[in-house]
Order: C-alpha cells, then sequence, then structure tokens
C-alpha cells in the first residue's frame, strides 16, 4: 500500500519542479533588426521590442557575431554619440512595451567578426532580472535590413 501512495506523490513533486513559477518573468521580444556589418567593423546597433507583465532589467545579451556586447542608453533619444552611455542594466517597464530603437537606447555589438548580410536571420540572446532577483533569458530573432557598408580601405581606420 505505502508503494501505491509514494508513486503519485513523486509525480506530483516531479510535476511541480518542472512547472513554471509565478515568480518567473515571462518576457517577449519582436521586431529585432540590424543594419548590415562586416567582418571587422568595429561596432553594430540591435534593436528590439520588449514586452513583459511585470517591471525588469535587462542585464546582459549574447550574440556569437561579436567579441563584446554591450547595453547602451540613449536618454534622451539621440543620433548623437556623445549622448550614448555603455550601462549595466537597462529598465524594462511592465504592462507596457519598451522598444530598443534606432536613435534610442540598444543592444550594441562589439568587434563583428563575420559578414553579416542583409536578409540573414540569427539569435541574439538578452538576459533579464525582476525584482525578486529571479533572471531569465529569452532569446530574440534578429532580421538584418538594409544596405552593406562598405570596407574600409586597406590600412584607414573604420567608420
Amino acid at each position: 500500500m505505502t508503494g501505491l501512495i509514494t508513486a503519485p506523490l513523486v509525480l506530483a513533486a516531479v510535476l511541480l519542479a518542472a512547472a513554471p513559477t509565478r515568480a518567473q518573468a515571462e518576457v517577449e521580444l519582436a521586431n529585432g533588426w540590424m543594419r548590415p556589418a562586416y567582418a571587422g567593423q568595429p561596432r553594430a546597433a540591435v534593436f528590439v521590442d520588449i514586452r513583459s507583465a511585470q517591471p525588469l532589467k535587462l542585464v546582459g545579451a549574447a550574440t556569437p557575431l561579436a567579441r563584446r556586447v554591450e547595453l547602451v542608453l540613449v536618454d534622451p533619444p539621440s543620433p548623437d554619440p556623445a549622448t550614448h552611455r555603455v550601462v549595466a542594466e537597462l529598465p524594462v517597464a511592465g504592462g507596457r512595451e519598451t522598444r530598443l530603437a534606432l536613435g534610442g537606447s540598444h543592444v550594441r555589438l562589439v568587434d563583428i567578426v563575420r559578414d553579416v548580410p542583409p536578409g540573414e536571420r540569427w539569435p541574439l540572446e538578452l538576459a533579464f532580472v525582476d525584482a525578486g532577483g529571479n533572471r531569465v533569458s529569452v532569446t530574440a530573432e534578429v532580421l538584418v535590413r538594409g544596405l552593406m557598408p562598405p570596407r574600409p580601405e586597406e590600412g584607414a581606420p573604420p567608420r
């Protein structure tokens, strides 16, 4: 009789452990895009729309396309690079869309390792932390759109 009671309890424990907790934020990413880039390009910006029911902090990003990834705060939005600050985290509003957009805050890829031509799609992993310190990672699909930039002349500094 003990074996009959133990099996359902073990099954219930396994199902509860596998179920997502309410504390873990659900994050949706949409409209990820960037302009084309060439191998050796010093930097490229990635843009994406983020939606979460609760406030979060974007605390990191990862991609195989660049040697390093930075979070860039641009507040207020401006095309002037002097207003762009690399930060450890970016706020994500709860209950509405947070847009990382052209001229505004964005994810910066540093030291592009391979050509990224128009039409290509690739994943960008974003890491978030909620108010309780719970970490969640979500992957966005990034579409490369626009014209490929010219490569700098041999020996000329990249733009």
